[in-house]
């Protein structure tokens, strides 16, 4: 709890401090019943559960500001590649993800026209076909959209007509103003027709009306008209298939996208979040990894931190632990006191930077303390700790500490009721010493006497606990918070026999007048290893 109370209560500082940044209160682990209860008492939400801040794709994604669509013709497609220079280019239909296009799907639509020895066959859209090439319709085919080959109809009149006579795909016809060959093309009931070098097109004497496809005149030359055909063909001929190895979601870890997009051969990735599109990344989003910062309160080593602190950036830490830090780049702001609760740290902060603790936030800091100093009788307790509980008291309306107290402690449900697992990961702090890794869960109660009933599947948690995490040596300390006694559990471990503590059942040890873990446990356990 004073974690968890010490991070809420200290971002509530930072955020009326420095209004320009987010600060976010977040805790390494499910809240215990008591710390649940306590927030849910004062009407609040508890911190976010963060599992980790390894960096991932929704850090780096981009959204780009330029798009197209599916319908768009690839002339305006290269136009945003030669003026911006992108990587990628996104294309969607009415706000619907449709894929991703690069400048080697542009060199594919180019490279396909040398392929084999078959004429090319283009998506043409009368659409875009107005929107590329300077002109006007006389009139529109009834499909709107074909595909079929290119033909220039410049060569003499028989050629032409063996020409069309060999052809199996019938081809659009791009052409000057020749009757006969347009008069052919009109009876064999080509695709469409355009007619190149015409100054005025009610000066034709043809008759269009038996024809069933397109004729647009076109104000430019034939050349230039062809090219422009060519890129007058709508993006989605040129859009890969959609393939899942071309997407990511937004969650996965920097380094796999990473790795995934380098050994993939594509300029970029499509990036979902709960099967919706929100971006894309590049092979430019992965040259700086980010570096997410963070504040560490109530813990300073890495061991009892947050999975991927080795990527982060620590500002501050706030802590009344022993130090172990991880190894920093640059100097931060550290405040570390021998007290009884981080809580009491938090205060002194309120105080240092003049900032007045309102009463919600009083009686956050002074769940912690009480938490963390077992209502003022732990051996960690400071006179300072006692001096800062009254005055929390004093600001948030509390006249009776010791029924706050006992309130703060009785979380309406025994252990026999809760999940030991969650009981021994809530409040559990892993060590490093002697070369052997050992961890200590601690958990309060208002009596020890269901300690033997459920002594078994506690036992049994403790185990699966250490397996899990790869301990040698795993405890939790049951603290009656009344009486100020404890009792030990642990799993079997070759030097448990040197502690000084009594045995009172296999793997139970009674630890009368013991209830601070680290200035009463650790030190005797540490002595064990030790020896």
């Amino acid at each position: 709890m004073d974690s968890v109370c010490s991070a809420y209560a200290y971002a509530v500082l930072k955020s009326r401090i420095d209004p320009e940044n987010e600060y976010v209160p977040a805790m390494l682990g499910p809240a215990n019943g008591n710390t649940k209860k306590a927030f849910s008492e004062l009407g609040i939400e508890l911190p976010v559960f963060l599992r980790d801040v390894r960096p991932r794709v929704k850090e780096v994604q981009k959204k780009s500001m330029v798009s197209i669509s599916s319908f768009d013709p690839l002339y305006i497609l290269m136009d945003i590649f030669q003026r911006r220079r992108p990587s990628v280019v996104p294309v969607l239909d009415d706000g619907e993800f449709r894929g991703l296009l690069s400048a080697d799907d542009i060199n594919g639509f180019f490279l396909r026209e040398n392929s084999g020895a078959v004429r090319q066959r283009y998506l043409l859209s009368e659409e875009n076909i107005e929107r590329v090439i300077e002109g006007e319709y006389i009139q529109r085919g009834s499909c709107g959209t074909v595909r079929a080959p290119y033909m220039i109809g410049a060569m003499e009149y028989k050629v032409y007509l063996s020409r069309l006579e060999r052809l199996t795909d019938k081809p659009v016809l791009i052409i000057g103003y020749r009757k006969k060959h347009i008069e052919a093309a009109i009876e064999n009931q080509l695709p469409g027709i355009v007619i190149t070098g015409v100054s005025d097109p009610t000066k034709m004497d043809i008759d269009f009306s038996s024809y069933k496809g397109f004729v647009y005149i076109s104000f430019l030359d034939t050349a230039e008209t062809l090219r422009l055909m060519r890129l007058s063909t709508p993006v989605s001929d040129i859009l890969p298939e959609d393939n899942p190895d071309m997407r990511i979601d937004s969650g996965m870890l920097f380094d796999d996208a990473k790795k995934k997009l380098q050994e993939s051969g594509y300029r970029g990735l499509s990036v979902f979040s709960g099967g919706k599109w929100t971006g894309f990344v590049t092979r430019r989003c992965f040259l700086d990894k980010p570096r997410q910062k963070i504040i560490l309160v109530d813990h300073n080593e890495a061991d009892q931190s947050v999975t991927g602190i080795e990527d982060a950036e620590i500002t501050e830490i706030l802590d009344h632990h022993r130090l172990a830090p991880p190894r920093m780049r640059t100097p931060i702001y550290i405040v570390s006191e021998p007290l009884g609760s981080t809580c009491t740290i938090v205060y002194e902060q309120f105080r240092k930077w003049g900032v007045d603790i309102d009463l919600l936030t009083a009686k956050v800091l002074l769940s912690g303390l009480t938490s963390d100093t077992v209502m003022l009788k732990s051996p960690t307790t400071t006179d300072y700790d006692r001096h800062v509980a009254r005055r929390l008291c004093e600001i948030g309306g509390i006249d009776d500490y010791e029924a706050f107290g006992r309130s703060l402690f009785s979380d309406g449900t025994s252990l026999a009721e809760r999940d030991p697992e969650k009981v021994i990961l809530s409040d559990m702090k892993t060590y490093n010493e002697r070369g052997v890794r050992f961890a200590i869960g601690q958990v309060e109660v208002m009596t020890l006497e269901e300690v033997s009933d459920i002594r078994k599947m506690y036992l049994e948690a403790l185990c699966s606990v250490a397996e899990d995490k790869e301990l040698d040596w795993c405890m939790l300390l049951i603290s009656d918070v009344i009486k100020e006694n404890s009792v030990l559990l642990m799993t079997p471990f070759r030097k448990e026999s040197d502690l000084i503590y009594e045995k009172i059942e296999e793997g139970a040890y009674s630890l009368p007048g013991v209830l601070s873990r680290k200035k009463q446990l650790l030190p005797e356990i540490l002595r064990v290893l030790e020896e």
